[in-house]
């Protein structure tokens, strides 16, 4: 009996829904910070049947409890560079949200470095271009504080923190999360040959419409904004519009 030798892929990424037998198209999925694979689970639902769903794990939540948080978001997307390079070569679209976006960014970045313009399109969801992002310290707020701060921007998150089983096993591993958002701020950000699409909430609090425009400064290969209804997380609410518009801009086999 032979078994198959686990591989990058299988640490780093999982694939949402009923697996593709054979994709004609993958979407890579990144979540936002204290966020998990599961984040994305529903969108195959909205997709065509063909496209291969796929979202990073990252360490320290779910599966991944055990392992030591990442050192920084340049790290993890190195490896998580790694775990999607199988997939260069064929269509790739490459999906971040928040913290995830800039995971995604790095992601694209690092596998055009390796392999020149393999991503067929970057979408970067509710952050502003890493270039003029402000450092921030809520990382660094005692608990109570913390707590209210992140339920401030993720409503779904007020209900288990309200339960103090619960805060003891995910406030720290939140806490880290916005840590590693809050200290990313690359110097000289390198632009991607991607196309990119920057997406958001007309009422998040952290970014209006000229913070997702500040990535087309980023982009050489084309840029659009699109904007929803709804705060931070209008990707919830809002989640069968914005699937649509990426299904809309998949690549063709």
């Amino acid at each position: 009996m032979h078994t198959r030798k686990a591989t990058r892929a299988d640490l780093w990424l999982r694939p949402c829904g009923d697996a593709v037998t054979h994709p004609r198209r993958r979407l890579v999925c990144l979540p936002h910070a204290g966020g998990t694979a599961n984040t994305y689970s529903s969108w195959p639902a909205f997709l065509p049947p063909d496209t291969g769903v796929y979202a990073a794990q990252y360490p320290g939540r779910q599966d991944r409890f055990g392992e030591p948080p990442a050192g920084g978001i340049d790290d993890m997307a190195e490896e998580i560079a790694s775990a999607v390079e199988p997939f260069t070569g064929e269509p790739l679209v490459i999906f971040g949200h928040s913290m995830g976006a800039y995971v995604a960014y790095e992601v694209a970045a690092e596998l055009e470095r390796r392999h020149g313009p393999v991503v067929d399109l970057l979408v970067v969801s509710g952050v502003t271009a890493p270039h003029r992002k402000q450092p921030g310290e809520v990382h660094k707020l005692p608990d109570a504080e913390f707590a209210a701060e992140v339920a401030r921007d993720n409503e779904s998150f007020a209900a288990l923190l309200a339960n103090p089983d619960l805060v003891e096993v995910l406030l720290p591993m939140i806490r880290d999360d916005y840590r590693l958002f809050e200290i990313y701020q690359p110097g000289a950000p390198t632009a991607v040959r991607a196309p990119v699409l920057a997406t958001g909430g007309v009422e998040d609090p952290d970014v209006d419409h000229a913070g997702l425009a500040s990535w087309g400064e980023l982009a050489t290969g084309g840029f659009d904004v699109l904007s929803f209804p709804g705060g931070h997380f209008y990707l919830v609410q809002d989640e069968a519009a914005l699937v649509a518009a990426v299904a809309d801009r998949l690549p063709s086999p």
